[in-house]
């Protein structure tokens, strides 16, 4: 059973470049800031089957996180679908949940017990 489905999934965000100093700055550019698309993700399918283990790896700002929290449905994809069997929990921060005075073994039953 496939639990988790990615089908074409983009994720765009806007970068603002320009922000106004002033009100009068505002108004002066008819209210039209200035930014650039940023694609974060694109185009990107996969499948995960129920009961596997998966890796996702690759360099500081390729997407890693931003495929993540879409499948985990933080994030909307800008284009294609993401559709999950069941329910999906996550811990996407670094030391999320990590206590230092626990073993690992014990921080683990801890953040499990919690989902």
């Amino acid at each position: 059973m496939i639990a988790i489905d990615v089908q074409n999934v983009s994720k765009k965000f806007r970068l603002y470049t320009d922000k106004p100093g002033s009100v009068k700055e505002l108004f002066t550019k008819f209210g039209r800031p200035k930014y650039e698309d940023f694609w974060a993700v694109r185009d990107v399918s996969l499948q995960i089957k129920e009961g596997t283990v998966h890796g996702l790896v690759g360099h500081n700002g390729c997407g890693k996180s931003s495929l993540l929290r879409m499948m985990a449905g933080i994030h909307t994809p800008t284009t294609g679908q993401v559709v999950t069997a069941g329910r999906i929990s996550a811990l996407l921060e670094l030391g999320a949940g990590f206590h230092p005075e626990l073993t690992g073994r014990e921080n683990i039953y801890l953040n499990a017990s919690i989902l």
